[in-house]
């Protein structure tokens, strides 16, 4: 019997610190720098997933007790959907971002950031494939930094403006200035746009939306401490997106055109953005044949999350939105040596259901961002085919450029 008890004590001794060594394993990050599940993980996402769960029913529940205050809604979206206070941070943000497409070939990509000392991250590209001309981008890209004559809270900058019309309904939208060809930059024509974006499809807020399991399981990869928390709370930023329509005309050289393309909004602002603290990103966004419309990608800010799933499915049968609940895009497995693909496809669902997503570069120019060139985002021209639909829009890839002004620009045909 002693033998017995000995043998199960040793036993147990064993298996408590085989368990010990597999709970406390760290495997190595990949590229050192997308983090691997190490034994605590589940512990992790349970922990997150009550808590993200929690915020999502007190959200739910005040947005049901205030329905039916019509008066209390409108003037909340009406101080949300509108140029922001800075913060009084170095880095502070307050932005605004359209893409769009049509079925013809049309694109439309217009972005404005404001930041402090009257700088704005600007630029516009336009393509109206009747005009012959191509693809058209400001005169300062690739660089994006813009300047206001006077520090004022709206999204204007040397020729761009975007303004709010009516909360979640309508943006104005206009440009008036030179713009260059983007396969001979030379070649300069003068290029006037009056539009409007308008909707009346439901906004996807990433602070109340995202899917729950989805977001935990994102921040069960990294190593939980005290400074994870707080750079997590010092990074946050409000963040919504709408799908729509924009509706103008375009006269370049003289010549007049008429747009009618579908496109995205969103709208960002918080303390701070930092570009240098972004590794990398993937995005999507998609207008469908059959009416649906995307948001679905992968963020790598090591910071805060080496790998987050995000992203929404607008379903035109259901008129409803979904979050997108998993995704197999891996960013190290697609360009991590700064070269996007220009042909491939990845998987996610949403809503319960599989989506197949095969993603064709037509266009693939590339933008540095802010005044030191933090960042180097590719904003990708594209059709799509979605679980045999065919779609349109535009992909952004961005990664860190760790050489600023140091890389020499050059033309992508």
């Amino acid at each position: 019997m002693a033998y017995l008890i000995e043998f199960s004590i040793i036993s147990l001794s064993l298996l408590i610190i085989a368990i010990f060594l597999l709970v406390n394993k760290n495997p190595p990050a990949i590229l050192n720098i997308y983090q691997r599940p190490n034994g605590f993980f589940w512990l992790k996402f349970i922990f997150m997933f009550t808590i993200l769960s929690a915020q999502k029913l007190i959200h739910k529940t005040k947005r049901v007790l205030r329905r039916g205050n019509l008066t209390k809604e409108f003037l909340e979206l009406s101080e949300l959907d509108k140029a922001q206070k800075l913060s009084p941070h170095p880095n502070a943000i307050d932005a605004v971002y359209f893409n769009g497409a049509n079925k013809s070939g049309d694109y439309l990509v217009v972005g404005t950031a404001r930041r402090k000392n009257k700088l704005v991250d600007g630029f516009l590209y336009l393509m109206v494939k009747d005009s012959g001309l191509g693809l058209l981008e400001t005169p300062k890209l690739p660089g994006t930094s813009l300047y206001q004559i006077e520090e004022v809270e709206e999204y204007e900058a040397e020729g761009i403006k975007i303004s709010p019309e009516f909360p979640m309904q309508k943006w104005k939208i206009s440009y008036e200035g030179e713009m260059k060809r983007h396969k001979n930059r030379k070649e300069v024509v003068h290029v006037r746009l009056e539009a409007e974006w308008s909707s009346d499809l439901p906004y996807f807020n990433f602070d109340t939306d995202m899917d729950a399991c989805a977001m935990a399981k994102s921040m069960a990869y990294e190593k939980f401490s005290k400074d994870y928390f707080e750079n997590l709370k010092a990074n946050h930023q409000t963040h919504y997106e709408q799908h729509g329509d924009i509706k103008g005309r375009v006269t370049i050289n003289g010549h007049i055109y008429n747009i009618d393309i579908n496109a995205l909004r969103d709208h960002s602002f918080g303390l701070q953005r930092e570009w240098r603290n972004f590794h990398r990103y993937g995005l999507h966004f998609v207008t469908a044949e059959n009416g649906d419309r995307f948001n679905v990608g992968m963020i790598c800010l090591p910071i805060s999350f080496s790998r987050l799933t995000i992203g929404y499915v607008y379903s035109a049968g259901d008129k409803k939105i979904y979050p997108v609940t998993s995704c197999d895009l891996q960013l190290y497995q697609h360009g991590e040596d700064g070269c996007p693909p220009v042909d491939y496809a990845f998987s996610f669902e949403a809503g319960g259901k599989r989506y197949t997503m095969q993603v064709n570069v037509v266009h693939s120019p590339h933008f540095y961002l802010s005044k030191d060139w933090e960042s180097k985002v590719v904003e990708r021209l594209c059709t799509f085919e979605i679980n045999g639909v065919k779609g349109w829009g535009a992909a952004e890839w961005q990664y860190r450029n760790i050489d600023g002004k140091n890389v020499p620009d050059f033309n992508e045909n």
